[in-house]
């Protein structure tokens, strides 16, 4: 019995993969996954990867990129590449316990809201506005100077920021789904109000949380190390993509070039990887996103 289950969801994982290697979309979100795929590997295995210590000088200050060094040494004598590995693993931390606060909260309150309506959702809805309308990385810096350093602080910082873009994109699909006719007979048949919201409205709106939180990954990374960049992010010398970036930009007058250029590569990548996983997989939930007219 086990075996003929494995079996079922072996052929199924195939089955998607083929379905997913078959369009533009399906390869784009394959691709944006192989780099996330690297990026979450260097995280959980950075001690092993790591040749040093990324908090403790292992040569010369501001050595250029070598065999011993690949990456260089920073003006403290740290390797880079050693605090390129570990400086994954503050990022995807930062980024994924925002976004899950921000889902946490944005998610089951547009859910709410979206279905039952009335003017708690004309109310919510309006704070909402005011927040998202509000420039983010300003309003995470108002909250992060507020907070002050550390890993919970900096989350909740960038979550505020993304609670509004969940609450909008869910309550909007809420409000859409739970008019179509079979929320309707489950409603006349007297389902409960919870058996409604999580049975027939949730799994519809499904593919647009996975899209939105794919994205909000990736803006929660540049918001972090746009923090880290102006000081406010994690306290030195923890390894941090955005504190090495403006560490390094003052050395590039001297064309001490690999200090600013390394963890900014790794900015880029990361984001790329979550940007190109998001868009793959929304064009392949909503096949007419592409379509010529």
């Amino acid at each position: 019995m086990v075996e003929n289950s494995n079996q079922m969801l072996s052929s199924r994982l195939s089955s998607f993969i083929r379905e997913m290697l078959g369009d533009s979309s399906g390869i784009m979100a394959l691709a944006g996954l192989t780099i996330l795929i690297i990026f979450i590997l260097m995280a959980l295995f950075a001690p092993i990867i790591a040749p040093y210590s990324p908090v403790q000088p292992s040569g010369n200050p501001l050595s250029p990129p070598s065999w011993h060094h690949i990456m260089g040494t920073d003006n403290m004598g740290y390797d880079v590449f050693s605090r390129f590995i570990y400086g994954s693993r503050m990022a995807l931390t930062i980024a994924s316990v925002a976004t899950l606060i921000a889902a946490g909260i944005g998610i089951p309150l547009g859910l709410v809201v979206g279905y039952f309506g009335g003017a708690v959702d004309r109310v919510i809805t309006m704070i909402m506005d005011s927040v998202y309308t509000f420039p983010g990385l300003i309003l995470a810096i108002a909250i992060a100077a507020v907070l002050g350093p550390g890993i919970i602080n900096i989350s909740l910082s960038i979550a505020v920021v993304y609670i509004p873009t969940y609450y909008r994109v869910i309550r909007s699909q809420v409000a859409s789904v739970k008019n179509e006719l079979y929320v309707e007979s489950a409603y006349s048949i007297g389902a409960k109000t919870s058996t409604i919201i999580f049975k027939y409205i949730l799994p519809n709106v499904l593919p647009s949380i996975i899209v939105v939180l794919s994205m909000n990954i990736a803006d929660a990374i540049m918001t972090e190390a746009g923090l880290s960049f102006l000081g406010l992010g994690i306290t030195p010398p923890t390894p941090d993509w955005g504190y090495d970036l403006a560490n390094g930009q003052q050395f590039l007058i001297s064309n001490d070039w690999w200090m600013a250029f390394f963890p900014g590569v790794a900015i880029i990548l990361i984001v790329l990887g979550f940007s190109m996983f998001a868009e793959g997989l929304n064009e392949y939930f909503n096949p007419n996103i592409g379509e010529k007219r």
